[in-house]
């Protein structure tokens, strides 16, 4: 008899306390997003830093890998071609930078400037002009 009388003054205590800290923390969330919604998804961030650091490894080669006598990583096509990609690239960023682009359209841009750098790898330049 004394366990059920326990329980029954144990058992709305703890949902007492369960429901009240999950309310605590459901704020505490809430607080957050609305902190963090203007913010540019930082993730997103990342994968452009890195589609950017590759297309300039590709199309510029890394001089840290040249000076330690490493390869490059810098792609061998024709230098036409290169120079093209090279311009596509500057006008990309400077729209970037300029705020005519967004984090996502500036992105996939530059996920397909990757996918036209590894095709432009098999290709001569009088394909790739037209």
């Amino acid at each position: 008899m004394e366990s059920i009388l326990l329980l029954l003054i144990l058992a709305p205590t703890a949902l007492f306390l369960i429901l009240k800290f999950d309310t605590k923390q459901s704020r505490k969330v809430k607080n957050i997003l609305k902190d963090t919604h203007n913010i540019e998804p930082l993730f997103l961030m990342r994968a452009t830093e890195q589609k950017l650091k590759e297309l300039n490894t590709q199309l510029y080669g890394n001089i840290a890998l040249i000076a330690n006598g490493a390869h490059s990583g810098r792609i061998n096509i024709n230098e036409g071609a290169r120079q093209m990609l090279i311009s596509q690239l500057s006008k990309l960023i400077s729209e970037y930078n300029t705020g005519e682009l967004n984090l996502k359209e500036y992105n996939s841009r530059l996920s397909e400037m990757i996918q036209t750098v590894n095709q432009v790898k098999y290709m001569n330049f009088e394909q790739i002009s037209n």
